[in-house]
């Protein structure tokens, strides 16, 4: 089975004028740190990562036990492919704090992209335990994904299954099960996931290539036309359009 990673790492969200800590206000250097991680966070949405360091290495100076802290400057160090410094703030980011999930999530995915697939699924595990965490489809999935690397597709089902209990239109999830039914041969299960995803999000050449190769396992070769050209059209350098001409 081939396998995309493309585990997904989130952002901490936009923090508010008013921030508080378990619900109890900010002393000064706190504040500061939150204000330092916004701005750092900031910097990093515009590709402006000089300054993003800047101010994440002010945030992690003015409050050192800030889990958000450390948790931003590893995804920035990530980045910078400075792997050792990222997972050394990672690491502290979940040490910190257990119950922050965007921090679990995003070391997770970290180990999972750097060849531990299996020392990751505690993580995503972890993120999934904080019951007011916003996103958990992210980490369901995050895990199938990386289990799916080292052939543990049933585990990775179930994943799959509880990430599209929690929203059905999940499309990062939709693609995982397209994907796993079609290797399995289930073109009829295949089909509903890849349509579904295209009902949600904008075809990719992945998502293409998947959807021609479901089509001719049904045998229906006006919809391979169509799809075929559709990727030439929108995707002309992508290695998935390169497969489709090597089979006509």
């Amino acid at each position: 089975m081939h396998i995309k990673a493309g585990l997904l790492v989130l952002l901490l969200p936009i923090l508010t004028a008013c921030v508080t800590v378990g619900g109890e206000p900010m002393d000064q250097n706190e504040k500061a740190s939150a204000i330092n991680v916004q701005l750092g966070l900031g910097y990093m949405s515009q590709n402006n990562l000089g300054q993003a360091n800047i101010k994440l290495l002010r945030a992690i100076d003015k409050d050192p036990e800030s889990a958000s802290a450390h948790n931003a400057y590893a995804m920035l160090q990530e980045r910078l492919l400075e792997k050792g410094t990222a997972q050394k703030h990672y690491k502290i980011a979940t040490e910190l704090d257990p119950e922050n999930s965007e921090a679990s999530n995003n070391y997770g995915a970290f180990l999972c992209n750097n060849g531990r697939q299996a020392e990751s699924e505690k993580y995503f595990l972890r993120a999934l335990k904080n019951p007011l965490y916003k996103t958990p489809a992210y980490a369901y999935t995050n895990a199938a994904r990386c289990l799916l690397m080292i052939e543990e597709k049933e585990k990775a089902k179930t994943y799959l299954r509880k990430a599209l209990v929690i929203k059905s239109n999940f499309g990062n999830a939709l693609i995982e099960m397209a994907t796993i039914e079609l290797d399995d041969g289930d073109f009829a299960a295949a089909k509903n996931y890849i349509d579904r995803f295209h009902l949600v999000d904008r075809p990719t050449a992945r998502s293409l290539w998947l959807a021609i190769r479901i089509e001719l396992g049904i045998n229906e070769l006006n919809n391979v036309k169509a799809l075929g050209h559709q990727l030439e059209l929108e995707f002309p350098n992508s290695a998935e359009l390169k497969s489709w001409l090597a089979l006509q």
